[in-house]
């Protein structure tokens, strides 16, 4: 049975389905339409296909335009109509509208749709805050009749415009969309009264905020919109172009932005808008002015960039005319002004117009301005600023590079040379920066080549500039070169490589310069030393013969080989090739075998993500082939390379280098001193901790302290450590031996003094060990859980105290043993700290009381002789030793090590009581009167020390400054209300305070600005160290508390003192006084007094109260001294510089203001009691009580 077919419609006038009227349609269609939505408002799918089946000539579509114009009239029309029952809610007629718009087989009627469309239009304001939906539904009603050209559409556009502009501004980034029907009714934009401000204004305001809105600048679309906004009227396009001026001037603006500014306006003026006339002169006259003379260099880099779109667009008519006139009469002038900033901004812009002509003439006329332009270029490449010659370089390349065919040949040889002879030697970096990248730039244009290769031969010396940015500019350069086809001779472009530069050079850059100059250069060589394209062979060949050449520069380049391209197939046959030739030691000397074994290890290392090359490797160094080439090598740099790939390679089979590393272990002597040996250890501790040797590493460390320990406290009569106690831990044969003391035959009258220099440097190569050990946690832990540590601390002790006794004897003292002794000690105290555990911490505590002792009796106490030496011998040692002993070299050792204790004491997390915190203060206080005493000792007996030895001593003390100060800090933060800080915290800080006088006066000023340097950074501790007794305890206390001693007044309170009369003089004082004054002067005490002021002023007035007491406290001492002078300066400083003469700041300083008043009394009862005859010290003593009467009027 064949299928049935649809039948065909029925005709609409025979259907029953179709709604008698108009008003019935409306009435069903407010049925079908929902009422609310959220979403778009779509016809429902049944009312659509009632309408568009409807013939055009259906009685009900030839009524239905004047009922919705009925259904949409305002109600006072709608009551006189004879329809009654219009729907309420316009969202029936305004689909029904928008259906006989879209109908698919007749065009709408739009004589007939005009009056709903016009009603509908007047609502679209309200509707767009009430029903989004249904005001966009009406909207595209609107743009449907306006791109069908619809008769009537001009009354469309009055709030379709600014629906469409506010929907644009909020429609966040789906806003291209809208920005397209935007700009579809370009054309309605100028139909609009935008001189009726009462009807327009909030459309203006719509538009000028399109100017800020990242959505109109972004987008195409929206930037041609802004354009056409800037022509409708001349106030938009004021206002638009005010907006664009003060987006540009804002410090920071975007440069896409600004790009987009630059568009809009130049798509404006090209449009001959209002842009186009003397608006829009007076906004670009604006951005040339700015370009200028802006003081921010962002602000005129970003109005040239809205000149710039002009400027890119030289080919439109009437552009470049408009630039020339703009920029001539303000250009030249600019570039020869005084203001570097200015001539800065105007070469910028020069550049950017370049060439600057006038299109109206002949070029006649226009060469003499060019030369002009070339003129002035030429001279700011020896301007003073070294921004502008920058800058001058690169324009220079850059107009080269574009107009080479324009520039006169001798002017371009004029700029290159001056160029590559003089700017490539300028004193600024940025400037021999700027000759390369300039030149690299210039490289672009192949007919600028033929005269590079005659001046680029100059630029030799770059590749070893002092600037890291300009060596890897000159390799840059040097491999952009190597591209260059005009470049390559006979296609080997390392020969004019070695013109330019020099292979010599090339290879010590890479063997001594930074790893991102080295990387380079083995870009610029492997293709002539390790070429992808040959055979593996002679590829190898190549490199080995670099390496011969030059074996650190080699070993350089196979670090780098891989990751410059390098297959790790090739890497593994020359890692082959180079331990083969090394093996067999064929014409090689020693520096070329350790080059090559160094060169296959950097190599190893470039493999370490490749797993099939090492095993390849592996098998290669099978059978014991890695312990020959660790005997073969020589240099310690070279072993500690093997060692370091050891557990790559045999991660196994390790114990094949296991006598070769004990041998490293035991034999390193001078390895804290030499950087390669301390690599070749530290690469062998590794090695036996991964094999499980880790005690037989302890054993053989502990064995040479224990034997060096013992062998110095028989020679100085010293208690001796511990003796080896064998440990059930460890393994049979592990045990110590005391091994008997050696170089020294004790006690048979031996005429040695101290041990030798090699004795010294056994000792302080096992102690580096030791400490190194510290330092790494998988090995400390092993080293703390063994027995072995408390022998090497008990020998630690005794080398430690050896080393701070006879540190004055040492020409150069070896810190290592006193860092061990530290560190051990340091971190036998951590594992009990949080428990609370009092027993570890009283070893440190024990420890640094060991030191302490020891170095006091460095300071106060001779050492002494070995007690078996006969008479004779110790009293010749005794005459040397007071020669030798107070050597600038003993000086400093000794400096240095205080300096090392003050670290430990500060850097430690060792819990000090109380008499600790003293114990630590009278260190820190002795211990920087000896370091400044020493140093004006040698100064005062004409043994200078050496620039050298000077500068140590001086970095030293400075360290020493910061950490005394932290001792204070630490004193301090512990002190509390029923705690007072003891007196040495007092003393502490007026010794720290009297750095600044004490070296000034003997090392000048500009040694002693280090140390102000590092007192500004801890002053506030300083000074709370002056008076933290009274900050915390009883004010009343203040006089019984304070005193400087007997006689002894701080310098920094004498210098502040005569700096105050010195500042306080009046004219007419005779020369004489003047002399003594001029000579007393003291610059950095005076900047110290200065910083403390200001420090005071700015904190709490009570700390400013107390240090006004400190000083004042001084009268009585400095009375009995008869030093009126000093009484009188100090009493300057408290009134002129802490009180400012102002009366009302002491009624917050009750103790100053107590003191004040009791030295006054004092100084009138001195007057009157005591003789003072001498008329000069009279009135310094009346000139400081009228000074405090002028401070204290009640007196």
């Amino acid at each position: 049975m064949p299928p049935t077919r649809r039948r065909r419609s029925t005709p609409a006038g025979a259907d029953h389905s179709v709604p008698a009227s108009a008003a019935d349609l409306l009435a069903l269609a407010g049925t079908l339409v929902p009422a609310a939505a959220t979403t778009a408002l779509r016809a429902p799918p049944q009312l659509k296909q009632l309408v568009h089946s409807l013939p055009a000539s259906h009685p009900l579509l030839l009524s239905l335009p004047q009922a919705l114009a009925l259904a949409l009239a305002p109600p006072s029309e709608t009551a006189s109509a004879s329809c009654s029952d219009a729907p309420p809610t316009p969202r029936a007629p305004a689909v029904l509208l928008h259906l006989l718009l879209t109908h698919p087989s007749h065009p709408p009627r739009w004589d007939d749709l005009v009056r709903p469309l016009e009603l509908l239009h007047d609502r679209l304001a309200l509707l767009a805050t009430a029903d989004p939906p249904l005001a966009a539904l009406a909207a595209a009603c609107f743009e449907l009749a306006w791109r069908a050209d619809a008769p009537g559409r001009d009354a469309l556009v009055a709030q379709t415009l600014p629906y469409l502009v506010a929907l644009a501004l909020t429609s966040g980034s789906s806003a291209r969309p809208v920005l397209r029907r935007l700009l579809a009714l370009r054309d309605a934009l100028p139909l609009l009264d935008y001189d009726d401000d009462r009807s327009i204004s909030d459309f203006k305001m719509l538009l000028l905020r399109c100017f800020v809105s990242p959505l109109f600048l972004k987008a195409e679309e929206g930037r041609k919109f802004l354009a056409l906004v800037l022509g409708v009227s001349e106030g938009i396009a004021r206002e638009g172009l005010e907006l664009v001026r003060a987006q540009v001037g804002i410090t920071g603006a975007k440069r896409a932005a600004v790009v987009a500014y630059g568009e809009v306006v130049f798509r404006a003026w090209k449009d001959g808008g209002w842009v186009r006339a003397e608006v829009g002169e007076a906004f670009l006259q604006g951005m040339v002015e700015a370009a200028l003379h802006a003081g921010s260099k962002e602000v005129a880099k970003a109005a040239r960039k809205i000149i710039g779109a002009f400027v890119e667009q030289r080919a439109v008519a009437g552009v470049e005319k408009l630039v020339f006139r703009l920029a001539e009469p303000v250009l030249f002038r600019s570039l020869q002004v005084a203001n570097s900033n200015v001539r800065h901004n105007a070469l910028h812009l020069l550049l950017d117009l370049f060439p600057l002509e006038d299109p109206d003439v002949t070029k006649d006329v226009n060469d003499p301005l060019i030369e002009k332009q070339f003129f002035l270029i030429d001279k700011l490449l020896m301007d003073d600023c070294p921004e502008i010659r920058t800058v001058a370089v690169e324009g220079i390349c850059r107009i080269l590079n574009q107009y080479w065919e324009i520039v006169p040949a001798l002017t371009i040889s004029k700029f290159l040379s001056k160029i590559v002879d003089d700017m490539s030697k300028d004193s600024c970096n940025e400037v021999r920066l700027s000759t390369l990248n300039g030149l690299m730039y210039l490289l672009d244009n192949p007919q600028s080549h033929e005269i590079l290769k005659v001046l680029l031969p100059r630029l030799s010396d770059m590749i070893s500039d002092t600037a890291l940015s300009v060596r890897a500019a000159a390799v840059d350069l040097l491999l952009a070169v190597r591209d260059l086809r005009s470049f390559q001779y006979n296609k080997v472009w390392y020969l004019l490589a070695t013109m330019i530069v020099g292979l010599g050079t090339l290879l010590s850059s890479l063997a001594n310069d930074h790893p991102r100059i080295a990387q380079k250069i083995t870009k610029l060589l492997i293709p002539s030393y390790f070429p992808s394209k040959l055979n593996p062979k002679e590829a190898c060949a190549r490199c080995i013969a670099l390496i011969k050449r030059s074996p650190t520069a080699g070993a350089r380049f196979c670090e780098f080989a891989m990751s410059e391209g390098s297959s790790p197939r090739s890497i593994v046959e020359l890692v082959k090739f180079s331990i083969t030739l090394a093996l067999s030691r064929t014409g090689l000397n020693s520096d070329q075998i350790d080059g090559l074994v160094i060169a296959s290890v950097n190599l190893i290392k470039s493999l370490s993500e490749q797993r099939s090359s090492l095993a390849t490797l592996r098998e290669f160094f099978a059978n014991a082939k890695l312990r020959l080439v660790l005997q073969t090598v020589v240099s310690e740099g070279a072993r500690a390379a093997i060692l370091s790939v050891a557990p790559v390679i045999l991660p196994d089979d390790l114990s094949v280098l296991h006598e070769e590393c004990m041998d490293i272990v035991v034999n390193a002597t001078r390895i804290s001193k030499q950087e390669k040996c301390q690599e070749a250890a530290l690469a062998a501790h590794k090695l036996i901790f991964l094999s499980g040797w880790s005690d037989e590493l302890f054993k053989a460390l502990t064995n040479i302290l224990q034997s060096k320990a013992s062998d110095f406290a028989e020679i100085y009569g010293l208690k001796p450590p511990l003796c080896p106690v064998a440990s059930s831990r460890r393994k049979k044969g592990k045990s110590l031996k005391k091994t008997p003391a050696r170089g020294h035959a004790v006690g048979k009258g031996s005429s040695k003094s101290r041990v030798s220099n090699e004795v010294l440097a056994v000792a302080a190569g096992a102690a580096w060990q030791i400490n190194e050990i510290m330092r790494a946690e998988d090995l400390r832990v092993a080293f703390l859980q063994s027995s072995y540590s408390e022998i090497a601390f008990s020998s630690l002790k005794v080398i430690s105290q050896v080393y701070v006794e006879q540190c004055l004897y040492l020409d150069s003292l070896d810190l290592a043993p006193v860092l061990a002794y530290l560190s051990l000690t340091t971190y036998n105290t951590l594992p009990n700290v949080d428990t609370g555990s009092c027993s570890e911490s009283s070893i440190a505590n024990q420890s640094l009381d060991h030191l302490l002792n020891c170095f006091d009796k460095l300071l106060t106490a001779p050492v002494k002789n070995p007690p078996s030496m006969s008479k004779a011998s110790r009293s010749k040692d005794q005459r040397k030793g007071a020669s030798e002993g107070n050597t600038v070299k003993g000086t400093v050792n000794a400096i240095m090590l205080g300096t090392s204790i003050l670290k430990f004491i500060v850097d430690t997390t060792i819990k000090l009581v109380d008499d600790d915190k003293i114990r630590c203060l009278k260190f820190a206080s002795s211990y920087t009167k000896y370091a400044v005493s020493s140093i004006k000792k040698h100064q005062e007996e004409n043994s200078s020390f050496k620039w050298d030895d000077l500068k140590d001593a001086l970095v030293l003390i400075r360290s020493s400054f910061t950490y005394a100060a932290k001792i204070i800090h630490l004193v301090l933060s512990s002190s509390t209300e029923s705690s007072i800080p003891r007196e040495e915290a007092f003393v502490l800080a007026n010794d720290l305070l009297d750095l600044v006088p004490s070296v000034e006066s003997f090392v000048g000023s500009r040694f002693a600005l280090s140390i102000v340097s590092a007192l500004k950074q801890w002053l506030p501790v300083v000074i709370l160290g002056l008076v933290c007794r009274w900050l915390i305890g009883p004010q009343n206390e203040m006089a019984a508390n304070c005193h400087f001693g007997d006689s002894c007044l701080p310098l920094w309170v004498t210098a502040v003192a005569k700096n105050e009369l010195l500042d306080g003089k009046e004219p007419g004082q005779n020369d004489q006084s003047e002399q003594v004054a001029e000579g007393e002067d003291s610059p950095l005490c005076r900047k110290l007094a200065e910083m403390m002021v200001i420090l005071l002023k700015k904190g709490n007035p009570r700390i400013l109260d107390c240090v006004g007491g400190v000083l004042l406290s001084t009268l009585k001492l400095m009375l009995q001294r008869s030093e009126y002078d000093i009484v009188l300066g100090i009493t300057r400083f408290v009134c002129a510089r802490l009180l400012g003469n102002n009366t009302s700041a002491l009624e917050k300083l009750q103790l100053t203001h107590d003191s004040l008043r009791d030295n006054f009394f004092e100084i009138d009862r001195y007057v009157r009691e005591e003789p003072v005859d001498d008329g000069d010290s009279r009135q310094l003593l009346e000139s400081t009580k009228a000074l405090i009467r002028s401070v204290l009027p009640e007196i």
